[in-house]
């Protein structure tokens, strides 16, 4: 199936105004319905506007912001104007093992540490240089596997991108090469949420992959789908199985986007600001919260009750429509896909593909 952002597309976009969940927001909150029909208004705009000049690429621009956000939720990565640098310098070359003391972003880093109240030594700024140059990389991968070669999320693909994730990026009690790509065997929790047992891990993420793919071919079948809904459900369901030691947060995230621009060309940025930091995880501790009395209610019950994913989508829709209205502002858009697209993903997935070759060496 063709995406169906990249043409009159065979999937119409729907909302179900039930699934979203508005409770926590102001009383003079916008309602679902209003920003989705604005979402798409602007999305026709877009679609009808003249290609935008290949200097004003609006997807390198998004894509750095989205790493830059999901890392500073994770109190990971560097400011956005470093992440930007660092993958200006890594497009279209293999990325170096080792950030020379030499290069122009090393010593941006050094010079913010301080600000971030964190040491500037060198095993500091190497790690921060993985932690962005690998959220890119693994971003890059799964937009040419999922969006550009169409192919479908599996067991395999999740596993392959968290290990390109967490190269050169040790956990806490594991090395990168011990825990990248492979589901956890212990026990972990957040607060008073218990994720799934490890030895259900694999099962439960059989079951969502199957989910997935069961969903999708469903919104083919009645020819439309609510992109903002799909996105936040399963980017809900792996944040709470929790696969892996590390890196689910930015794991689930990665699902969301991939998911969100293959469906509904828009890429969601969460976490720019400490606000907007603080937005997103209240939104995934409440749904993690309400997660097990959902899975606990029966049909008729589960029927009356918002999704535990309802929040998310919505703070997904809000953040889908500013997006757009940016775009719009540059007078620049995602279309058909734009040619600076192809390889701008090109040279992403080189630089992933050189570094999944190394994680391959190490193993």
């Amino acid at each position: 199936m063709a995406p169906c952002v990249w043409s009159d597309g065979s999937l119409k976009h729907s909302i179900d105004i039930y699934a979203y969940d508005n409770f926590h927001c102001d009383d003079d909150a916008e309602q679902p319905e209003g920003i989705f029909a604005a979402t798409e208004e602007l999305r026709t705009h877009l679609n009808s506007t003249p290609p935008y000049s290949p200097k004003e690429n609006v997807v390198f621009e998004a894509l750095c912001r989205i790493v830059h956000g999901s890392n500073l939720i994770e109190g990971a990565g560097t400011s956005p104007v470093c992440t930007t640098g660092l993958w200006r310098s890594s497009l279209g070359r293999q990325t170096p093992e080792h950030l020379s003391q030499k290069h122009i972003v090393y010593r941006w880093l050094k010079l913010e540490q301080p600000r971030r109240e964190r040491t500037d030594d060198d095993a500091t700024i190497q790690k921060i240089y993985r932690e962005v140059v690998q959220h890119l990389c693994a971003l890059m991968f799964l937009l040419d596997e999922i969006v550009l070669q169409d192919k479908p999320f599996s067991e395999e693909l999740i596993p392959e991108a968290h290990k390109i994730l967490t190269y050169k990026v040790d956990s806490a009690a594991d090395s990168y090469n011990v825990y990248g790509g492979v589901y956890r065997t212990t026990d972990v929790c957040a607060g008073l949420t218990t994720f799934t047992a490890p030895e259900h891990v694999p099962r439960e993420m059989r079951a969502l992959i199957a989910a997935l793919s069961s969903e999708i071919l469903a919104a083919e079948q009645v020819g439309h789908i609510d992109p903002y809904l799909l996105a936040a459900k399963y980017c809900h369901k792996f944040i709470n199985i929790h696969p892996f030691v590390d890196g689910n947060g930015r794991m689930c995230r990665l699902i969301l986007n991939i998911l969100l621009f293959k469906y509904a060309g828009d890429f969601c940025v969460l976490g720019e600001n400490e606000q907007a930091k603080d937005e997103y995880l209240s939104i995934a501790v409440r749904g993690s919260q309400s997660d097990q009395t959902w899975k606990e209610s029966d049909e008729e019950e589960a029927a009356s009750m918002k999704p535990p994913w309802g929040e998310l989508a919505l703070l997904i829709l809000r953040q889908s429509r500013k997006g757009m209205q940016e775009v719009l502002q540059h007078e620049t858009f995602l279309r058909n896909p734009p040619k600076c697209f192809h390889r701008s993903v090109q040279a992403g997935h080189e630089v992933a593909e050189g570094s999944s070759s190394k994680t391959d060496e190490q193993t």
